[in-house]
């Protein structure tokens, strides 16, 4: 049998390799444009002002454009896509995304927002992902922060030509809440990323009180602001924020296995020596181990009993949690293989870590990203890796979440895959 080496080439010396995997969450998003504003007709939105006339949005020159002239004090319109409702459900993942093209000063804010069906827009109550070029916010309301970035914190490279991605999830009767922020001139590269949950408690906020303490699972409309945090000694004129293709994703959660029955059912196992570093099913959990086998290798299973496929305009996300792993040489690879492509091969997208490096793979040897300065966790994480295809490109989001911390993103890169031959 040939040498594999899979990872960077290395010499044999794996420990003994312990790996549970014990949830495999498949997520298919069905992606689409709310509104790309190349008509230049406003259908569809409805505005919100405090003061007639004042801040309306004009869709024109294929964008959707907030102006406001210095109103003598804070204050911010809306617009909302009244045209559909997005309901947030136990289980339902919603993902709001916009670009932003042109922004104002730093009193300029735009905002992206869930707004409830039954809360006026100028009320903030929802969830929303506010930004000017020298602060980031999410909120719940007017004054309610999970949290503000102000300074070094919310730097950002670039403020115009970035993307607004405001994503909410249901679980166990609370929103994880997902806001990041890509850089559209670097490969949607993240430049700011969090993650929040609101409980049905009162949590602590950053800013201002949690009341109502209960989370909006509920449903609401696609939101977009411009706000003026008017200041008399730097007055803007105009105040501004101007949008482009308005998207939406939505996703329902389904379980491939959670490794509960002790059965191995549905899976299809693959090893370059026969017996070696074949999983097994038991105490809830699936398993692999190896002894040193004198050289680099690896061992797989599949779960065969389920296709899924890779379509223009959707999105698909694997995730699994590592409850235990080895050390600097054990890999947890969690992957999407081509059905024609043999595991020995890796060729498809996979993100492989151990507890000192994180890799986003193409296949064997070949990577989008090697990061050597990776969080070292083995333990209590989830590998979470999601495909989206877009223009016949596809964008691959990989990221390592924090299980025993509502799933906190503790690593993330958006990597693209064009048809023409990248840069690895």
């Amino acid at each position: 049998m040939k040498t594999t080496q899979p990872f960077g080439g290395r010499p044999a010396c794996f420990t003994a390799l312990f790996l549970a995997l014990v949830l495999a969450l498949p997520l298919s998003l069905s992606g689409r444009v709310l509104d790309n504003f190349n008509d230049n007709t406003k259908t569809g939105w409805k505005d919100f002002t405090f003061i007639t006339d004042f801040g309306l949005p004009q869709e024109s020159d294929g964008q959707f454009k907030f102006e406001q002239p210095p109103a003598g004090q804070a204050i911010f319109s809306a617009s909302q896509k009244i045209s559909e409702e997005f309901v947030l459900v136990e289980g339902r993942t919603i993902e709001f995304r916009v670009d932003v093209t042109e922004m104002g000063g730093k009193d300029s804010f735009a905002v992206l927002a869930f707004i409830p069906t039954v809360n006026s827009p100028g009320t903030l109550a929802g969830y929303g992902l506010a930004r000017s070029i020298t602060d980031v916010l999410i909120t719940k309301g007017i004054n309610k922060y999970f949290r503000a970035d102000a300074g070094a914190a919310a730097a950002l490279p670039r403020n115009a030509n970035t993307t607004m991605v405001l994503s909410m999830t249901v679980k166990g009767g609370s929103v994880h809440i997902t806001a990041s922020i890509l850089d559209k001139e670097d490969g949607d590269k993240v430049i700011w990323t969090s993650t929040v949950v609101d409980t049905p408690g009162a949590d602590v906020l950053v800013a201002g009180s949690d009341s109502p303490a209960a989370p909006y699972i509920t449903k609401g409309y696609f939101t977009l602001y411009l706000y003026q945090d008017f200041d008399r000694g730097a007055p803007e004129n105009p105040y501004k924020a101007s949008y482009d293709n308005a998207e939406v994703f939505v996703n329902d959660t389904t379980v491939l296995d959670n490794f509960d029955d002790g059965a191995k059912t549905g899976w299809t196992d693959f090893t370059f020596v026969p017996g070696l570093g074949i999983p097994s099913e038991l105490e809830g959990q699936f398993r692999f181990e190896m002894p040193p086998a004198g050289q680099a290798i690896f061992s797989a299973s599949q779960k065969t009993s389920r296709l899924f496929e890779l379509k223009e305009g959707e999105r698909t996300e694997f995730r699994v949690d590592i409850i235990e792993g080895g050390k600097k040489d054990s890999f947890a690879v969690l992957a999407f293989l081509p059905q024609a492509n043999s595991p020995g091969t890796l060729a498809g997208y996979g993100l492989a870590k151990s507890t000192t490096d994180v890799l986003i793979t193409k296949g064997i040897n070949r990577y989008f990203v090697n990061d050597a300065s990776a969080p070292s966790d083995m333990e209590n994480v989830t590998l979470s890796l999601g495909m989206e295809v877009k223009n016949g490109n596809v964008i691959v989001t990989a990221r390592v979440l924090e299980i025993q911390n509502d799933n906190r993103v503790r690593w993330e890169r958006i990597v693209v895959d064009t048809p023409n031959a990248d840069v690895l």
